[in-house]
């Protein structure tokens, strides 16, 4: 049987959330954040200047309550380092950091590295790197330059360019990289890595089911963490999830989902 996707939030019963999720996971940009990321490297790529939007006194607010009843945890392809920054005021207790898309995992004091690479792909995103930086050459109102990033590339552009994509497959004849467009720019990294990868591994070491967990996303790099428990989208145009939240102006749906879980925690069911 089919399972109906894009259902309302609201059809996710308090009862439910009361007495099965164990955790949630949420998405950062564009769910908890607003999008938009300001990144700019100099071409000899020594200074890089890089600004985003902070989460909301709200926000901050509805998450410290929200873990007294649930594990909270954060997925996002940004870094841990970045991660720890702008989520500082609500860590540690009953949190963990997922970042650059299920690669990493930071939970109880520990960052765990959820896959391995060979020396064989460190050369291969080294050489794509290498020929970004020229395209940034030949484009740089263009290609604005690249995120730090440990395992994966993120290489920020005002547009799609096929000439990246054009550059990854040339130096990844055995087709394992994926190159994703975030709207910002382009994600590369391993196929056989993503933001789901962290959500089992979280999963397992708090011995819950995938049942027992929200998941939120936004975006095409967001597809595998929805389909993975009950997955809730908050751009139903763009990604499905098993329910969605329509969209509020000036309101994000992280927002929305936090203070509707909040509701179901503290209902009275009888």
């Amino acid at each position: 049987m089919d399972i109906i996707l894009n259902k309302p939030l609201k059809e996710l019963k308090y009862s439910y959330i009361k007495h099965n999720i164990k955790a949630v996971s949420f998405d950062i940009d564009g769910v908890i954040l607003p999008t938009g990321t300001f990144l700019r490297e100099n071409m000899a790529g020594t200074k890089l200047e890089m600004k985003t939007h902070k989460l909301s006194a709200k926000m901050v607010k509805m998450i410290k309550q929200l873990k007294k009843y649930v594990w909270i945890n954060f997925s996002s392809g940004r870094t841990l380092l970045y991660l720890q920054d702008i989520l500082g005021d609500i860590l540690w207790d009953r949190v963990s950091l997922s970042a650059e898309n299920g690669n990493f995992i930071l939970i109880n004091g520990k960052v765990e590295q959820i896959f391995t690479y060979n020396e064989k792909y460190f050369q291969k995103i080294t050489n794509i790197r290498e020929d970004l930086k020229k395209l940034k050459m030949r484009y740089p109102s263009n290609v604005f330059g690249f995120e730090p990033k440990q395992l994966i590339i993120c290489v920020y552009t005002n547009k799609q360019m096929p000439e990246i994509e054009k550059i990854v497959r040339k130096n990844d004849k055995e087709e394992e990289l994926y190159c994703l467009w975030t709207n910002e720019g382009y994600d590369i990294g391993h196929k056989s890595t993503n933001k789901v990868n962290a959500l089992r591994f979280l999963a397992k070491r708090l011995k819950i089911k995938s049942s027992q967990i929200i998941t939120t996303g936004n975006n095409l790099n967001d597809r595998e963490i929805l389909e993975y428990g009950i997955g809730v989208t908050v751009d139903p145009q763009r990604v499905n999830g098993k329910y969605a939240i329509l969209k509020k102006k000036g309101v994000l749906g992280g927002e929305i989902l936090a203070e509707y879980l909040l509701k179901a925690y503290r209902t009275v069911i009888v």
